[in-house]
């Protein structure tokens, strides 16, 4: 998936919403309307109204962004990365999370995903589902399994696609966490998660995500300037920056429940 595709299937979802927001209006409202006709009954539609609106808005402002991305993947220069400490964040709906990372030309890095799809977890109410531990793949972009993630409670337990334990996370106090008792992060953000701030013990900021920050350059791609954007330290080792996205999870967690 690149981005363009990414654009196109929120299209799609979208438009979808908003078509399943009428049904309730056309085969129950509707027709209790007729049959005991008061202006109260109607007003039960206002809120699927509203909701199918919004999501036809977000229809089209998807398919004029997938418009205008059309052409841009068919060039082979476009699908190299060309920055590798920078990741665009997306989501797709999911019954807890579906959280696409991009590289700031528009091809994918992968994906953090629910290991676990079943369709009653789609309808259970946000409160419920959390007492469901929580278990996330990682997959790259050839949609291979290469960690999962498993959190339980302030502990998270990370695994390679065998079952091998790679290493734990342990959440200490409210924003703190510690991996192996050898790694330590403090999360610093504003109320809205605008810009997250990832600090090491010494306080310096190792990683970072926040919105409305993006190079002028990879609008060509992005046609979202509120996309987050999420940038390591140059110094960072892999496991490190597989530490961020697991704290990652716990932050965007039913974000498009």
């Amino acid at each position: 998936m690149n981005i363009h595709q990414y654009y196109r299937q929120a299209a799609s979802t979208a438009v979808n919403n908003s078509l399943a927001a009428l049904v309730p209006v056309i085969i129950m409202i509707i027709p209790l309307y007729m049959l005991l006709p008061n202006k109260k009954i109607l007003m039960f539609s206002l809120p699927f109204l509203v909701y199918s609106f919004i999501a036809y808005q977000s229809y089209i402002l998807h398919r004029e962004r997938a418009s205008a991305t059309a052409d841009t993947f068919k060039k082979e220069k476009n699908q190299i990365p060309n920055e590798k400490n920078h990741y665009l964040l997306a989501f797709m709906p999911a019954p807890s999370l579906r959280m696409l990372l991009f590289y700031p030309n528009g091809t994918i890095k992968g994906e953090i995903r629910d290991l676990r799809f079943t369709k009653l977890r789609w309808y259970l109410p946000y409160f419920i589902d959390r007492m469901i531990p929580a278990e996330y793949g990682f997959y790259n972009r050839e949609k291979k399994l290469q960690l999962t993630m498993k959190w339980s409670k302030a502990q998270c337990e990370v695994r390679d696609p065998k079952g091998t334990l790679a290493f734990t996370i342990e959440e200490n106090e409210k924003n703190q966490f510690q991996m192996n008792d050898n790694l330590f992060i403090q999360l610093d953000s504003n109320s809205m998660y605008t810009d997250v701030q990832f600090l090491n013990k010494e306080g310096s900021v190792i990683a970072r995500v926040r919105k409305g920050w993006m190079p002028l350059e990879w609008s060509q791609f992005i046609k979202d300037a509120n996309t987050p954007v999420l940038s390591f330290d140059e110094g960072l080792s892999k496991q490190e920056q597989l530490f961020i996205l697991a704290i990652l999870i716990k932050i965007y967690r039913y974000r498009n429940h």
